[in-house]
């Protein structure tokens, strides 16, 4: 028998002949699939990271955090920033996983898959053997696993690392979770912070030109980054557009106003919801 025929090992003893499941390709560098961040500037969460980093590097357990905090706050990129900048920590891989009605069992054995190369044995049929298998066999080296906008902590735990230290869970979620050693709350933007990412966002002399305007503008939308964003976005798109006319529509309009709704065309932002909608979740 040409062993070109068949894909895989060949093993034969005596009578009995096994095929063995082939290999996937193996990983080059750190495995990781971090999300695209639109943000061309972090502003304000230098001592956040730090913060976080002190709360994940505990060694004797598999260490569990959360980023907890009302809708907006910039718990998403606050968790893609830190996965950015310790990417060398994690040499095992950094796993992202969308926690809000995504499965994610099959997300895990899908990166284990795709990124690490690891293939569960076909007998293993249930989905939570499946998770276990691959967590066991996961390569070498420090992992990171990520679980974006926890909605439901009770579901998603069987799912989570087996006890291992060198495994580190971080959790975004606007529940207060965990016990509040293991949670970081964030809050919204200080005024000044609030101020430098609207002029990273439209440049610091349309917002010094309109100084006083640009703060009570930060105040209207509560100095939520995502807030920010949306109107800083919005005034970039116009030019010509002041800052004081911005303020009059908002006040007009409030919440139906277009500049605080998430344009479709806009795919490279982190968030995903416009401030209406994060604001109905929050208040919900």
């Amino acid at each position: 028998m040409g062993g070109d025929l068949l894909t895989g090992d060949i093993t034969q003893n005596n009578t009995n002949i096994t095929i063995n499941q082939p290999e996937l390709p193996k990983p080059v560098g750190i495995p990781q699939n971090i999300p695209y961040t639109g943000a061309s500037n972090f502003v304000g969460g230098s001592k956040e990271l730090e913060i976080l980093h002190q709360k994940l590097q505990r060694t004797d357990c598999v260490a569990i955090s959360a980023l907890a905090g009302m809708g907006g706050v910039g718990k998403t990129e606050l968790a893609i920033q830190y996965a950015l900048a310790h990417r060398e920590t994690y040499q095992g891989g950094i796993c992202w996983l969308q926690a809000r009605e995504q499965d994610v069992g099959t997300q895990i054995v899908n990166f284990t898959q795709v990124h690490l190369g690891l293939n569960p044995p076909k007998d293993i049929k249930e989905l939570r053997e499946r998770v276990r298998w691959c967590w066991q066999h996961w390569q070498e080296g420090n992992v990171v696993v990520i679980l974006d906008d926890v909605n439901d902590y009770a579901q998603l735990k069987p799912y989570l690392p087996t006890p291992a230290s060198r495994f580190r869970v971080l959790l975004t979620t606007r529940l207060r979770l965990l016990k509040s050693s293991e949670r970081l709350e964030l809050n919204v933007l200080a005024p000044d912070a609030a101020i430098a990412l609207l002029e990273s966002l439209i440049g610091t002399q349309r917002v010094q030109g309109e100084l006083e305007v640009a703060r009570d503008l930060c105040q209207w939308v509560g100095c939520l980054p995502l807030g920010l964003e949306l109107v800083g976005r919005y005034l970039e798109w116009k030019p010509d557009l002041s800052l004081a006319q911005m303020q009059r529509r908002l006040q007009e309009k409030r919440l139906e106003q277009q500049a605080l709704k998430t344009p479709k065309s806009e795919s490279d932002m982190t968030a995903h919801l416009g401030v209406a909608a994060t604001f109905d979740l929050s208040w919900k």
